[in-house]
């Protein structure tokens, strides 16, 4: 739900000492955007779309906001979360130097390391200890700014999400979507989808199979550590599919996950009508106003060929079985392991 922002900053949901940040992690096109799309409009909750990309696409790049501004910096909710959390900086010096780190952070051979000091305190990794404490600035900022209680973060990986679970003044959970990987490749295959930016449209990339297929590996692989390092009851698995298939009563359940008696904003069972949102990045869909039916996207059961079907539960079985999913590419989706 979209906070009202008063000329001193402040939003209108009622504060809190710690602010919940619920990281949702998951391979891209997994449906992430319009399940992070409803939750932003949960009474308290501000959906912030893929926050580590503030830095970079959102400041340096100068791509749109989510509530139309041609700009980050022109929005008036993230630019006075910028303003404070640059503190007298440069914001796009600022936003350089964080890039940085952030990279660093994402080099593969780093990927495990950031995981395994998702929860273990202070750090003697110099990049590492500035991203955390420059996010804890921004969600400060975030929460002062707007006065959400829970801000959903879907920046997607899971050593973005571990980087959020080693700071102190954050109430954090995590969220595990994952989508048949059959469905995830066909998605990055096409060509149909635009995003936006100050300087105009631009067409979202495109991956070939294999890429697409090691990507969605190395997500889940990634998300499989970062759960052996949570605490219990802060973490939660949830399937595009059975989303799909129950958006309400799904949406019901993440709700409860985080401790929020809050009723979820659908008008019927599938139903909800969005709001503008401040979403930093990701798929244009985050642009969508008005009513929106959630339904299952399974075009890729008709257009995919069936053998790429098949070499796709040759290369992923071990997964797909934990995860769920039957082997048979007639019926894709089974009882959760």
């Amino acid at each position: 739900m979209l906070p009202h922002i008063d000329a001193s900053g402040a939003g209108s949901f009622r504060g809190v000492s710690r602010t919940k940040v619920l990281s949702i992690v998951g391979p891209g096109r997994s449906g992430t955007t319009i399940l992070t799309s409803v939750l932003g409009q949960t009474e308290g909750f501000l959906n912030v779309g893929e926050l580590r990309w503030l830095w970079r696409r959102g400041l340096l790049e100068g791509r749109a906001c989510g509530c139309g501004a041609p700009s980050l910096q022109a929005c008036p909710l993230w630019s006075r979360v910028i303003e404070k959390v640059s503190a007298g900086r440069v914001a796009t010096d600022l936003a350089a130097e964080i890039g940085g780190a952030l990279e660093e952070l994402a080099w593969r051979r780093h990927r495990l390391r950031v995981i395994r000091e998702a929860t273990a305190g202070s750090s003697q990794w110099p990049a590492l200890e500035q991203v955390r404490q420059v996010s804890e600035g921004l969600i400060s900022a975030i929460a002062e700014v707007t006065g959400a209680r829970v801000v959903v973060d879907s920046s997607k990986r899971a050593q973005d999400a571990a980087v959020i679970a080693g700071l102190d003044e954050v109430e954090h959970y995590v969220l595990h979507m994952v989508r048949d990987p059959a469905a995830v490749i066909h998605s990055w295959q096409r060509r149909d989808k635009t995003t936006h930016a100050a300087d105009g449209a631009r067409t979202m990339a495109t991956r070939g199979f294999l890429p697409s297929m090691v990507r969605w590996s190395e997500n889940c692989l990634g998300a499989e550590a970062l759960h052996q390092r949570m605490p219990g009851g802060r973490w939660m698995f949830v399937r595009y599919e059975d989303f799909a298939a129950a958006p309400r009563a799904t949406v019901a359940r993440i709700l409860s996950f985080l401790g929020e008696d809050v009723p979820p904003p659908f008008v019927d069972e599938d139903t909800v009508v969005l709001d503008v949102n401040h979403t930093v990045a990701g798929n244009p869909n985050r642009f969508r106003v008005g009513p929106v039916q959630v339904r299952a996207d399974d075009e890729w059961r008709r257009r995919m060929p069936h053998r790429q079907q098949l070499a796709v539960r040759a290369l992923s079985w071990p997964l797909l079985l934990r995860y769920g999913y039957s082997l048979d590419t007639r019926s894709v989706v089974g009882a959760r392991a």
